[in-house]
């Protein structure tokens, strides 16, 4: 117990420090799970100045946070032997996580700070659904791909060619 209380104030010290200050802290602790919780720590707190600031913490026309991310919490890959190539690009304002959710729909994040303008390939499956996250605020962006938006990019969904250059723009 004495342990889990040592971590647990550390966490919380660590929640608004540098990334680099953060990755020097982790040694002692696993660290995907300090950064799990880091990162929710920071959505929470980000969702939190917004409201409070006045500003909607969502786009007021779109569904609610609790109703996209109750979405999310319950996607999850399948198997499929179907590949594709995604080409991700960040067309948004602020820097993205890329997250798949994987075969139990945990997120996993498959590339953090990716850059306005920036792209990133992935080699994935039709079946495997993936979101991407404001790397700042957790906030929930959308994917673009032949004029379909949403919040969760599933190939199969989006109808994907397997042998074309597709690419998944990642909007506000």
């Amino acid at each position: 117990m004495a342990n889990e209380l040592n971590v647990l104030s550390t966490m919380y010290e660590l929640q608004n420090c540098s990334d680099e200050d953060l990755e020097r802290g982790l040694n002692f602790v696993d660290r995907d799970v300090v950064k799990d919780y880091i990162f929710s720590l920071r959505r929470e707190n980000a969702a939190l100045k917004k409201m409070l600031s006045g500003m909607p913490a969502f786009p007021e026309s779109g569904p609610s946070v609790a109703s996209l991310e109750q979405r999310v919490k319950n996607m999850k890959s399948s198997r499929a032997n179907q590949k594709f190539t995604a080409h991700f690009t960040n067309q948004s304002k602020v820097s993205i996580n890329l997250i798949w959710k994987d075969y139990n729909g945990k997120e996993e994040i498959i590339r953090m700070y990716i850059n306005p303008t920036t792209m990133h390939g992935e080699n994935t499956f039709l079946t495997h659904p993936f979101i991407a996250r404001d790397s700042d605020t957790g906030e929930l962006k959308r994917f673009n791909f032949n004029g379909k938006k949403d919040y969760v990019f599933e190939g199969l969904e989006f109808g994907v060619q397997r042998d074309a250059s597709n690419i998944i723009e990642i909007v506000d």
